[in-house]
């Protein structure tokens, strides 16, 4: 288990990796999802991921930089509480070409390693 320390440090990695994929466009699907939880890609492929990196392009343009603004314990799901375990959504201010939005990545621990099992803009 990572130290909680650790834990933000891991985030903004993922984060970057994420963002990175997105500059990338149709080729960066991989890159985007290569730390994601297998089960939240059900509904997320790649021609889900190039229609919603077209939409964050339209809405805030390119991406510019970041400011960490902590972390929150992860949402529980009231049907399926051991969805996400001890799931943690870090928060970014996401400084765009066109705007600012929240930034959220959550990841929890799975066989041992952490995957994300969300992203949002908003």
């Amino acid at each position: 288990m990572v130290e909680d320390q650790a834990k933000p440090a891991m985030a903004e990695q993922y984060l970057d990796e994420m963002i990175e994929g997105e500059a990338l466009g149709d080729a960066g699907y991989e890159l985007f999802t290569k730390r994601f939880d297998p089960d939240t890609l059900k509904d997320f492929g790649p021609s889900r991921f190039k229609k919603e990196v077209l939409c964050i392009k339209e809405d805030l343009g390119e991406y510019k930089s970041r400011e960490y603004l902590g972390a929150l314990k992860g949402f529980v799901d009231v049907d399926d509480p051991d969805k996400h375990p001890n799931c943690i959504r870090y928060n970014w201010r996401g400084i765009f070409e066109k705007n600012e939005t929240l930034i959220t990545v959550g990841i929890h621990e799975q066989d041992g390693k952490y995957v994300v099992n969300e992203t949002m803009y908003r």
